[in-house]
């Protein structure tokens, strides 16, 4: 964590405090204290005189936004993307959602009636791809995201001797 979140996750704590009860304020109190002892240690520095109890590291389990989090950082540290690179990829990413929003629209239900939610949300998926290509873009990456999100979420929670593949959505044939 960098400094600077330190610092505004500390101050979020101290404007919480004030509104607490005097049972939390001392645990947040103590948050406050180890954030404060957190950023005025670097890392990787060495002890002073001062006997510091040793602090035990263990592995960190990631919840789903972790790892994204963690996959984009190590992603983005390959230095500054090309222009051609990134024009290709936002080509490519917009003719995907096309596309998926074109196969989604061809699976919709034939004889839906006009309230029927799937066909709405079909029908402004295709106006989105008519009005606003790159929203569309957007928002279909968000929501790929999100998908990602609920089946990590999905994988975490089962028991560790049974795995089944999640599930993603039905297939109309």
């Amino acid at each position: 964590m960098s400094d600077a979140v330190r610092a505004h996750y500390a101050q979020a704590l101290q404007r919480r405090m004030q509104a607490a009860p005097a049972a939390v304020q001392r645990v947040l109190q103590d948050r406050v204290q180890r954030v404060q002892r957190d950023m005025a240690e670097p890392a990787g520095a060495p002890e002073t005189g001062e006997a510091q109890p040793p602090r035990v590291r263990q592995k960190k389990i990631l919840t789903p936004l972790g790892q994204l989090n963690q996959y984009m950082a190590t992603a983005t540290q390959a230095g500054p993307e090309l222009k051609s690179a990134q024009r290709f990829r936002e080509t490519w990413s917009r003719i995907c959602a096309e596309e998926d929003v074109t196969q989604a629209v061809e699976r919709g239900p034939e004889n839906a009636g006009p309230l029927n939610s799937h066909m709405l949300v079909l029908r402004t998926l295709g106006l989105m791809r008519d009005l606003s290509p790159d929203y569309l873009r957007r928002f279909m990456s968000h929501a790929d995201t999100l998908l990602w999100l609920e089946q990590a979420h999905a994988r975490l929670n089962e028991p560790a001797g049974k795995t089944k593949p999640v599930k993603t959505g039905r297939v109309k044939r």
